[in-house]
């Protein structure tokens, strides 16, 4: 649950490809010529400021460097997150919460899904097909068509509320999402067609970071966004108690800001655990990595870690990657753990 897919085989993601034909460039990014230092250039931003309810409340993330990736001292990760470097950023906004199902409602109910131009040119090909792409651990991926083909997609995959979430296992109980609880069981294509409605864009994966983990007063890039030290408590995970997030080993998202002392050094709520997070990157290694890996055309970075997982994947400096297509999971019960938030 909730892993990356970096074994799948090269044959199978080959075929998946080619069925869906979703390749796309990659987004650049420069080098400066000093040594593990970047500049990272955002997509280009909405023209217009949306209403407020699209949006909710935005953070405004300042200029300049902060340091991103795992110096291999955290006690977690992989080589994927080697080595850590610095990347320097302009100014932009990030939003406080993830995006909610009320706030996805609107969208939905606004014709989200019947105008194209809030969809890219891959995404409206996918959004006018019958495919379904489940992708898991382990490089397991289903290669499927929705049951109810002779229907025009109007809503995620998976959107009732009352949703039964196995997980790992532990207990999951039957429980209703309300309109505060974050949307998930999202592909990116429907993210980025709901960030383009609201006046924005998904933020990159450096956006991302930053705003999850960097102590500017410390120039401290943060293990998790509280700091350095794991606290099951502070966000949605297998072994808290919080009652808002179904309590100790209930699988179960929580409404978004249920988990306050977790806030990053920004003020940016639920950042870890509750749901990973769709960023606009290819799945791509840093300059220098020890194990360079590719995937551009074929997987995009998830961040921040789920209700399901423990502190080796709910770190700022976690890094998973899904088809785009791809709302997570292995199979209709199991795409649960997937959301995104607003950048700009």
């Amino acid at each position: 649950m909730c892993g990356t897919d970096r074994f799948l085989p090269v044959l199978l993601l080959a075929s998946i490809l080619a069925v869906t034909g979703m390749i796309q460039a990659a987004t650049p990014v420069e080098n400066t010529g000093s040594p593990q230092e970047q500049v990272t250039k955002p997509q280009s931003q909405a023209a217009t400021a949306p209403p407020n309810d699209r949006i909710r409340e935005m953070v405004t993330i300042p200029a300049g460097k902060f340091l991103m990736g795992n110096n291999d001292s955290e006690g977690f990760g992989t080589s994927d997150e080697l080595p850590q470097h610095w990347v320097d950023l302009p100014t932009y906004e990030i939003g406080k919460y993830e995006v909610t199902r009320g706030q996805y409602r609107k969208f939905m109910e606004a014709g989200g899904y019947k105008d194209s131009r809030y969809w890219s040119a891959e995404g409206w090909k996918w959004k006018e097909s019958d495919v379904i792409d489940y992708a898991g651990m382990y490089g397991k991926v289903v290669h499927t068509v929705r049951p109810n083909t002779k229907e025009k997609r109007t809503e995620p995959e998976h959107w009732a509320a009352e949703q039964e979430w196995v997980g790992h296992g532990y207990d999951h109980p039957r429980f209703t999402q309300t309109d505060d609880h974050p949307v998930v069981g999202v592909t990116y294509y429907e993210a980025e067609a709901y960030c383009k409605w609201a006046g924005g864009r998904l933020p990159t994966e450096a956006e991302w970071e930053k705003a999850a983990r960097w102590d500017a007063k410390n120039q401290h890039p943060n293990v998790f966004p509280w700091g350095d030290t794991w606290d099951s408590e502070k966000c949605n995970n297998p072994q808290d108690h919080n009652p808002a997030g179904g309590g100790y080993r209930k699988n179960q998202s929580a409404p978004v800001g249920s988990y306050p002392k977790g806030a990053s050094p920004y003020g940016c709520m639920d950042m870890v655990g509750n749901a990973y997070e769709w960023v606009a990157d290819w799945a791509k290694s840093y300059p220098g990595n020890p194990k360079p890996f590719d995937y551009t055309g074929a997987y995009h970075f998830v961040k921040g870690g789920c209700w399901d997982d423990g502190p080796d994947s709910v770190r700022c400096g976690y890094r998973g990657w899904y088809l785009p297509p791809s709302s997570g999971g292995t199979g209709p019960g199991d795409s649960d753990h997937i959301g995104f938030r607003v950048a700009r």
